[in-house]
């Protein structure tokens, strides 16, 4: 388990030295405005949604290992691509061919499902993510500073380089330490309809868990798509200063999924615990769209990441509980398609809204949707 934690913090290293604090002025300066901005971010999304499903139907079959050291070098060939891309369809072939192998999340959950019992899933998942969080921590950071604090001109090398090394790293802990799990394989898996991805959608509790997870991430990744052009226009930040920001994110975030989870969850119950999550968020959003100073600004970043930090875990727990052990990669790879779909269509939606209205409208629309799925959510708890 602590080797796939290793593994999964640097590989948040990697990417979110770039994605976050980086590639946003990066297509900028190649001549992108807002809104393509977050459609060369979601590009990724957009070939992992297609991929994704698949990918964790071959990790049910073929084991978890293989297809975290396919997702690896993906991404060292992604990453060495952007760290020559001079022109946008670059860089958005880098980012296509790390979308087409990634699967590091649903197949690094469906691990930690395959080594925990249903009792202490959530806990394990909260570790899983904290170990996300922590590497979202540093690796804004870092690759903000190699980049400089200049938006206009980013130097989007030495942070594409730093990148590739880690992935490098990551091959070498996942093929020579990271241990094989044993998954519960029926014959004929990939012929028996049960074992097919449309089986899982017609269970109705995961179906609910898959439209929520996909809702609530709508808003929140049109949220994370825009922040670096949102603070720079509201803030005047570059890189550096977006990595800072994001270090300040990752450490929440980490708390908030290896402490706060388990207080929540213990007290609550998950289903519940989701309910409070969604408040956490709607507040986060809202001291946004009013922070005109740092004080408001971390206000705000503390009750998003806290909202967050414990809702995604929490439905993956709810997801592993509610799937069968040998379709488990399959059932989160579903919701991770979610995700994906909630990201290559939540950030240039809000991509859209930045660029022809006005900084804060994507949060406007993103509060009201989180009214509508509240209302929801709280109709079906009383419905219990």
């Amino acid at each position: 388990m602590n080797i796939l934690l290793i593994y999964i913090f640097l590989d948040v290293v990697a990417f979110s030295s770039i994605i976050i604090s980086v590639l946003p002025f990066h297509a900028k300066m190649l001549g992108a405005g807002p809104f393509l901005v977050t459609i060369y971010i979601s590009t990724f999304s957009f070939i992992q949604f297609f991929a994704s499903p698949f990918l964790g139907k071959l990790s049910d079959k073929f084991g978890r290992k293989p297809l975290l050291v396919s997702s690896s070098f993906a991404d060292l060939i992604s990453h060495l691509i952007m760290s020559f891309a001079s022109t946008l369809p670059l860089l958005f072939a880098s980012r296509l061919i790390a979308g087409l192998f990634s699967c590091n999340i649903s197949v690094g959950s469906a691990y930690v499902s395959d080594l925990t019992t249903s009792e202490e899933r959530t806990k394990h998942v909260g570790r899983f993510n904290s170990a996300y969080s922590l590497g979202f921590a540093i690796g804004p950071l870092i690759g903000g500073y190699l980049a400089g604090s200049d938006s206009l001109s980013p130097n989007y090398f030495n942070s594409s380089i730093f990148a590739a090394i880690i992935n490098i790293i990551n091959l070498f802990i996942l093929i020579f330490f990271l241990q094989p799990t044993k998954t519960k394989i029926v014959s004929n898996y990939l012929d028996k309809k049960k074992d097919s991805i449309f089986s899982l959608l017609k269970k109705r509790n995961l179906t609910y868990l898959f439209i929520l997870y996909f809702s609530i991430n709508f808003v929140f990744s049109g949220l994370n798509g825009i922040f670096a052009l949102w603070s720079e226009a509201r803030f005047n930040w570059g890189p550096q200063q977006i990595g800072i920001m994001m270090t300040f994110v990752g450490i929440l975030l980490a708390f908030h999924q290896s402490v706060s989870i388990n207080l929540f969850v213990k007290k609550l119950e998950e289903k519940r615990t989701i309910f409070i999550s969604i408040i956490f968020i709607f507040i986060g959003i809202y001291t946004l769209t009013i922070s005109f100073n740092y004080l408001m600004l971390s206000i705000a970043i503390f009750f998003c990441t806290m909202g967050i930090g414990i809702l995604n875990p929490t439905i993956n727990s709810l997801v592993s509980m509610n799937s069968d052990t040998s379709h488990t990669g399959s059932a989160l790879s579903i919701n991770q398609s979610g995700l994906s779909i909630a990201r290559f269509t939540g950030q240039p939606f809000s991509g859209f809204f930045f660029q022809n209205f006005s900084i804060n409208t994507p949060l406007y629309i993103g509060l009201f949707i989180l009214l509508l799925i509240q209302l929801a959510y709280s109709r079906k708890l009383n419905s219990k």
